[in-house]
């Protein structure tokens, strides 16, 4: 089956970014792993990992989220959907996209206004690092921008099909069928498998 040229166009950056999150989160699990037997054993603590984990839940879930958008991995209640006709589940489908978009982009501007308040007032955290806090808002913004946008290619390219091509719209904007989820679920177990060839 043809895939998404657009969800393909924005795969390699958003599996970039997904990547770079991964190893993040090795290295601050193997932080924090430090900091425990520092703490019991040594009477000495790094100061802070807590803090730098907090930030790592927020700024690389709000990454995620556009990396999710793209490989389709969101969750989607489609127990009614499928027993609709092909065209009105077309027109379902662009308006979910069309609401998810709109929701993003309110969710970053409102963001952004978080962001500048923090500048005007030049906030730092309560902790022991005393962190600016623009820095890590400035990076959660920058995942929130990142899922508008996405959000809002997505809905246009959505809009667009529906108009032309309505049945290209249930294929690549619905809930992906079981076929499709076994599907992506062997390609990536490939894919590692080729991964660990490559290493050896």
């Amino acid at each position: 089956m043809d895939s998404n040229p657009l969800a393909r166009w924005l795969e390699g950056p958003a599996r970039m970014i997904a990547i770079i999150g991964g190893w993040w989160l090795l290295a601050l699990a193997f932080l924090t792993v430090f900091e425990i037997f520092a703490r019991k054993l040594l009477a000495f603590s790094l100061l802070g990992v807590d803090e730098i984990g907090a930030y790592t839940l927020a700024i690389f879930s709000t990454l995620s989220f556009a990396y999710a958008l793209v490989v389709r991995s969101h969750t989607r209640v489609d127990f009614l959907l499928g027993h609709l006709p092909g065209p009105l589940r077309a027109v379902l489908n662009a308006l979910a996209f069309l609401l998810l978009a709109l929701m993003a982009g309110y969710v970053a501007w409102r963001g952004g206004a978080v962001l500048a308040e923090t500048i005007e007032f030049q906030a730092h955290a309560n902790s022991p690092l005393q962190t600016p806090l623009w820095l890590p808002q400035a990076a959660w913004l920058i995942g929130l921008i990142a899922f508008a946008l996405v959000a809002g290619l997505f809905a246009g390219h959505a809009l667009i099909l529906l108009f032309s091509n309505w049945r290209l719209v249930n294929r690549w904007y619905g809930p992906m069928s079981l076929d499709e989820e076994i599907a992506t679920e062997a390609s990536a177990i490939l894919a590692r498998g080729a991964d660990k060839e490559i290493v050896r």
